[in-house]
C-alpha cells in the first residue's frame, strides 16, 4: 500500500455581521462566524509512462459509495453551532459558528526515471485535477455560508426546543441541496473532464475519474 503523507493547510475564518429578525424592532444583529480549514491526503503512485501510472491511480485511488474509483476526490462535513437568546417569552439566535472541513484526496507522482515531458505532463493534468476539486470546495463554502444567513435570519420562537427544530429543519435542506448541487457540478464537467483534468494513455485510455 502506498504511503500517505498529510499536509495541514492553513485555517481561514471569516467574521460577518448578518441583519436579524430575531425581535421585531430591536435592531438587533447576530455575530456570524464562518472557519474554513483544508487539508491533503495523498497516495503515491510510481511509473515510467502515463499508462504506469494510470494503473497506479486505479488501484490505489479512491473507491467511493457507488463503486467507482476517482482518481482525485474531495469530502467536506460542515458544523453549526449557535447561541440563544430570549425576551418576553420568546427565543431566538443570539449568534452563530459555521465550521467547514475540506479533505482532498490527491495522487502524487513519484517517477522510477526522471522524465521533464511525463513530469510536464503531470504536472499540468494535477492543476487541472485541484482546480476541478477546487469547485467542490466552493460550492460546500457557499453553502455553509447559507447556513449561517439561516442560522441570523431564523424568527423566535415561543421555546427554545421549537427553535432548534426549525433550525435543523432550514440546515437540513440546504444539506440536501448541497448534495444535489455537488452532483450537478460533477455531472456538468464530467468529473473534472471539461475542465482539463483528463492525462489520455498511449492506448487511448483515460486516467480514473475525479469527484
Amino acid at each position: 500500500m502506498a504511503s500517505r503523507i498529510i499536509t495541514f493547510a492553513s485555517v481561514v475564518a471569516t467574521l460577518i455581521f448578518c441583519s436579524s429578525t430575531l425581535f421585531a424592532g430591536d435592531g438587533g444583529s447576530v455575530m456570524c462566524e464562518l472557519n474554513v480549514r483544508e487539508r491533503y491526503e495523498y497516495y503515491d503512485i510510481i511509473g515510467n509512462n502515463i499508462d504506469e501510472l494510470q494503473k497506479q491511480m486505479n488501484k490505489n485511488g479512491t473507491r467511493w459509495h457507488d463503486g467507482i474509483v476517482y482518481t482525485g476526490l474531495t469530502s467536506w462535513k460542515i458544523d453549526y453551532v449557535y447561541d440563544i437568546t430570549s425576551k418576553g417569552g420568546r427565543y431566538g439566535v443570539k449568534s452563530a459558528s459555521t465550521k467547514v472541513d475540506i479533505v482532498y484526496r490527491m495522487p502524487r507522482m513519484r517517477l522510477a526515471v526522471a522524465d521533464l515531458e511525463l513530469t510536464a505532463l503531470w504536472n499540468e493534468y494535477q492543476e487541472r485535477l485541484l482546480y476541478h476539486e477546487f469547485g467542490h470546495k466552493d460550492l460546500a463554502v457557499k453553502i455553509a455560508s447559507e447556513v449561517n444567513e439561516v442560522l441570523a435570519t431564523v424568527p423566535s420562537y415561543g421555546s427554545a426546543d421549537e427553535l432548534a427544530q426549525e433550525v435543523t429543519r432550514r440546515a437540513d435542506e440546504k444539506f440536501k441541496r448541497l448534495k444535489q448541487i455537488q452532483v450537478a457540478y460533477d455531472h456538468e464537467t464530467r468529473h473534472g473532464e471539461t475542465q482539463g483534468a483528463v492525462l489520455p494513455s498511449g492506448n487511448a485510455q483515460r486516467l480514473a475519474a475525479t469527484r
